[in-house]
């Protein structure tokens, strides 16, 4: 049987006692009419018959970028701050262990409020990159830190906004986010959180 997987965009997260990791799930079906409009190389039909799942990583999408031709025009940083917004307001995050979607919109929809509230407290986020390989062992180390401590400053500011549609009293999978439409066939969640588990065990 076919996998229920989403016939829209959305993020699917995996959250380990406050720590995450975010994913974009494009449908075959986007990739078909970008494929379509020649804006994407049709490649990507071959490489992701069901529809591509990419980590919300600079690393990811700039890879992604280069073997199809294709620029996702959502920044990455960006998005993750939005959904530790959305994750920070909910109860017991700090505790919460699971996995789930949330469509592209509802997330989306939070990244101008989380940017400007980052801008208001002055943390820019503009020009800083990830670790280059040219870089030495000490600028690395250096670049690592300045990753880390802008993320901590970042998350600071995060856990203090109450995103707005966010009920505080809910945990993250009861919260209301709009219905995904799926394609038909068994659970996607439960196949996505095994592909993770593994690419974790090869990593």
């Amino acid at each position: 049987m076919a996998i229920a997987s989403p016939n829209e965009n959305v993020y699917y997260y995996e959250c380990n006692n406050g720590q995450f990791r975010l994913f974009y799930f494009m449908p075959a079906r986007q990739l078909k009419e970008l494929c379509d409009k020649k804006r994407i190389s049709r490649k990507v039909l071959e490489d992701f018959p069901d529809g591509v799942d990419l980590g919300c990583t600079e690393a990811d999408f700039k890879r992604f970028e280069e073997d199809y031709n294709y620029t996702i025009p959502l920044d990455p940083r960006a998005l993750r701050n939005a959904f530790y917004a959305i994750f920070s307001t909910t109860r017991k995050w700090e505790k919460f262990r699971g996995s789930g979607f949330i469509p592209a919109a509802d997330l989306e929809g939070h990244l101008k409020k989380v940017d400007g509230v980052l801008k208001k407290e002055k943390i820019i986020l503009e020009g800083v990159q990830p670790p280059q390989e040219k870089l030495s062992l000490r600028q690395l180390h250096q670049s690592r830190r300045q990753q880390d401590v802008l993320e901590r400053k970042t998350h600071k500011v995060l856990q203090k906004l109450q995103v707005k549609g966010i009920n505080p009293d809910l945990t993250l999978p009861e919260q209301k986010f709009s219905d995904i439409k799926r394609q038909r066939g068994v659970d996607a969640k439960e196949v996505f959180l095994k592909l993770h588990q593994q690419k974790r065990k090869e990593e």
